[in-house]
């Protein structure tokens, strides 16, 4: 027991002492607002107050996460947590790239790569969007993202992650080491509803000449959880997208154990896949009734 409670501590102290953020947004039982409940942060992170970028649509709340650093190094190991309680509606994003700079020579040997670790509850009837800039890998790059979400089979939630292989506009391609995205969905009883593992190399890709990477460099994820709508319906919408297929190519799955969709889309440049993630935004707002998305200020 002793030796237990030694290894809790430590990993307990690590975690608190590490960078970190952490959020709640609360829905006010008076007026039906939302609004942020609880906030904590620590270097290199910030939080904006509560921004109402849509003056009619009081029920959510508009957050942007700040980085005082110049980007993500290697051996950074970073917690952030949010938590969308019950009817409660939060948007999320940040204010600019998440930038993952390069690994010295013996980081590499080491196999040493930055985290990223996401914990993330939505609550009955909350509604959790989570628009985060592209991350971008510089050449020697290693990150890993993991992404913890725990879901109220009545909420909803779009994520989006978009991934820019390199400086591109420096001549960077497929320069970095490894990025791997770790997802996990699972509902308040515990159990198992969506993983999703992506593993990308770099250098050491065997593709990376192909031409599917070479005319579609840049990639994105995203998930979309809405219960009690037709995904069919949804499908139909997405692909109303008016976008040239040489700029951008996108597959959907329905989600097992909820109801939603999986997206993985290719694109020649940032703004496609930007562009569709409103468009996906859209659809989503506009099929389960809620308000349009207003103009988001960068």
């Amino acid at each position: 027991m002793a030796v237990s409670g030694t290894i809790t501590s430590k990993v307990t102290n690590t975690i608190q002492t590490a960078p970190h953020l952490s959020l709640r947004v609360a829905r006010s039982a008076t007026d039906h607002c939302s609004f942020m409940a609880y906030q904590y942060a620590r270097y290199p992170f910030r939080l904006s107050n509560n921004l109402r970028l849509d003056p009619t649509d009081l029920r959510r709340v508009y957050a942007y996460i700040m980085n005082a650093s110049p980007g993500i190094l290697s051996g950074d190991n970073l917690h952030l947590s949010v938590e969308v309680g019950a009817e409660a509606s939060l948007y999320l994003t940040d204010q600019s790239a998440t930038k993952v700079h390069s690994q010295s020579a013996v980081q590499q040997e080491s196999g040493a790569s930055a985290e990223i670790n996401w914990k993330i509850k939505v609550g009955c009837g909350g509604y959790f969007e989570f628009m985060p800039e592209p991350i971008i890998l510089f050449k020697s790059a290693a990150l890993t993202q993991r992404m913890e979400i725990t879901l109220h089979s009545q909420a909803q939630m779009v994520l989006s992650e978009i991934v820019v292989p390199g400086r591109m506009a420096r001549g960077e391609f497929y320069d970095f080491e490894q990025f791997q995205s770790r997802l996990r969905i699972q509902n308040p009883e515990g159990d198992l509803l969506f993983v999703d593992n992506l593993n990308v190399l770099g250098r050491n890709n065997l593709f990376k000449c192909s031409s599917w990477l070479t005319d579609f460099p840049i990639i994105a994820n995203f998930i979309a959880v809405v219960p009690d709508i037709k995904l069919a319906h949804l499908a139909r919408e997405l692909e109303r997208h008016a976008v040239p297929a040489i700029a951008l190519q996108v597959c959907d799955s329905p989600l097992p154990g909820c109801n939603g969709l999986w997206i993985r889309a290719i694109a020649t440049q940032v703004s496609a896949l930007k562009a569709y993630q409103r468009h996906l935004l859209s659809c989503v707002r506009q099929i389960s009734g809620n308000a349009p998305l207003p103009p988001i200020p960068k």
